[in-house]
């Protein structure tokens, strides 16, 4: 297998990830918010939805994972199939969750909310799971997986940003001159599922020219059934680098959960910002995915993939408080004011920056996993790792969801409508579970990962030796 690819394959599979980040981006920073302070829906009913959602979608990773590792397609290859299946159902599923019917008791709202959740989560699951495991194949080499995981983040963060510049500067301000903000929050469902339909199909058909050059089933592989999913993912927990990883990948959806559910909260009361400025501060995390970008690469010439990863969650673990506490202490300037919009901006284009400079840097390695437990076991087992790992990001990141709903309502912000409604104390407590709160997690997240043991020098080691496996093998 070649190991440079060109841009354009780049793009193309980088693309896909534009699903991920649409629903991600409509749940996590505008369905919450909808369903509990537009339609009513208790914060702590909202947050156990999210979590129900997310246990039963759990189930169906590890099953889709298995399946497409023993999927044998000549034409379509191992991925491709599952990805295509996806992209209709997955996009009506996102529209049907932003549209209950107005007739709704709250038991309504709460089923309609669990039902469609987890059909927008399963149906995206038939689609990512065997994207990343394709983004593991694509590529042999240590730095170019790097590069690879780059595009496709960068590629994930200007789609979801799109969904957010569009409704903060579009539809939420056209809807309020209207008199109806709850249709601003509506359309945010149309706007993400347009958008992952053209980034799914475009990945789909970019990325079809690379199949043949794919890692196959060997033909020595033993076919098995879905149901050994379980099996296969448990026994991941036997190689130290799935652990580390996995356990690392739950503690940062946790807090990645907490923070998403509760950032409105804290733009809208906190802060007091507009729609239009929370557009801005959305908008500026644009500015670091160059610096995020180049700290991945450099990191991982630098430091190795372990070091670097550590390094950029303490970053972000000292830098995430600062703006909260300053605000919090009378530090900056006053509420809704454009002077604090840009403090709290160039605050948050640092931040993003190693955060996401991290997420790159970790979705390289996820490769290097593979080749060492395909030396362990004789087997190859993308899909079966990428679905244990957004297994654990999706189960925890409803934990994170369901924590911070909890959170929000005891804070007393059910049906809370503006900020002359919030007091002293409400901020006080939001502020440090957001700020200090999340960094503990970072902290510990670090630790996880610093139980990674696979250097560039013990990866060269591991392709070796997997080359003449194959050789043998073939």
């Amino acid at each position: 297998m070649s190991n440079q690819l060109n841009g354009n394959t780049k793009i193309s599979y980088g693309m896909g990830q534009i699903a991920w980040a649409s629903k991600d981006t409509c749940f996590q920073f505008f369905l919450f918010f909808y369903y509990t302070q537009m339609l009513g829906l208790s914060p702590s009913l909202a947050g156990l939805a999210a979590l129900l959602a997310l246990v039963a979608d759990g189930i169906s990773d590890p099953i889709i994972g298995q399946v497409s590792d023993h999927w044998r397609s000549k034409r379509w290859g191992r991925r491709h199939p599952f990805m295509i299946a996806s992209v209709v159902p997955f996009c009506l599923s996102l529209v049907a969750i932003f549209n209950p019917p107005a007739e709704l008791t709250e038991s309504g709202l709460f089923l309609w909310y669990l039902g469609w959740a987890i059909c927008v989560r399963t149906f995206l699951t038939l689609f990512t799971v065997p994207h990343m495991a394709l983004g593991a194949e694509l590529s042999e080499d240590y730095s170019e997986r790097t590069s690879i995981a780059v595009y496709r983040n960068i590629i994930a963060y200007l789609g979801g940003l799109s969904i957010q510049v569009i409704a903060w500067f579009l539809l939420i301000p056209t809807a309020i001159a209207a008199g109806s903000m709850i249709d601003g929050y509506r359309h945010v469902g149309y706007v993400g599922a347009v958008l992952a339909f053209m980034g799914m199909v475009w990945s789909i058909l970019g990325t079809k020219s690379q199949i043949p050059r794919l890692v196959a089933v060997p033909r020595t592989h033993k076919a098995e059934p879905w149901y050994f999913a379980f099996v296969n993912l448990a026994g991941l927990l036997r190689s130290q680098s799935a652990r580390s990883v996995l356990l690392g990948s739950l503690t940062m959806a946790t807090s990645i959960g907490i923070s998403s559910t509760m950032l409105l909260h804290i733009n809208t009361y906190f802060y007091g910002f507009s729609s239009e400025q929370i557009g801005v501060f959305m908008l500026c995390i644009m500015l670091s995915l160059v610096p995020a970008s180049w700290m991945a690469m450099k990191g991982t010439q630098w430091f190795g993939k372990r070091k670097a990863v550590l390094y950029l969650l303490i970053g972000a673990a000292c830098i995430g408080p600062m703006p909260v506490l300053l605000h919090l202490y009378g530090l900056t300037p006053e509420n809704g004011s454009g002077a604090l919009l840009a403090v709290v901006c160039a605050f948050l284009v640092v931040h993003q920056a190693f955060y996401i400079a991290q997420i790159n840097v970790v979705a390289a390695i996820i490769p290097d996993v593979v080749d060492e437990i395909e030396l362990d076991t004789g087997m190859r087992q993308e899909g079966i790792l990428n679905s244990a790992i957004m297994l654990t990001q999706k189960v925890t990141f409803g934990f994170g969801a369901f924590f911070a709903g909890i959170a929000i309502e005891l804070s007393g912000f059910k049906g809370v409508t503006s900020q002359a409604d919030v007091s002293v104390d409400m901020l006080t407590r939001l502020a440090w579970m957001f700020g200090p709160g999340l960094s503990v997690l970072i902290i510990l997240a670090a630790y996880c990962y610093s139980r990674y043991r696979v250097d560039h020098k013990r990866y060269d080691e591991i392709r070796g030796q997997l080359d003449v496996a194959r050789k043998v093998i073939t």
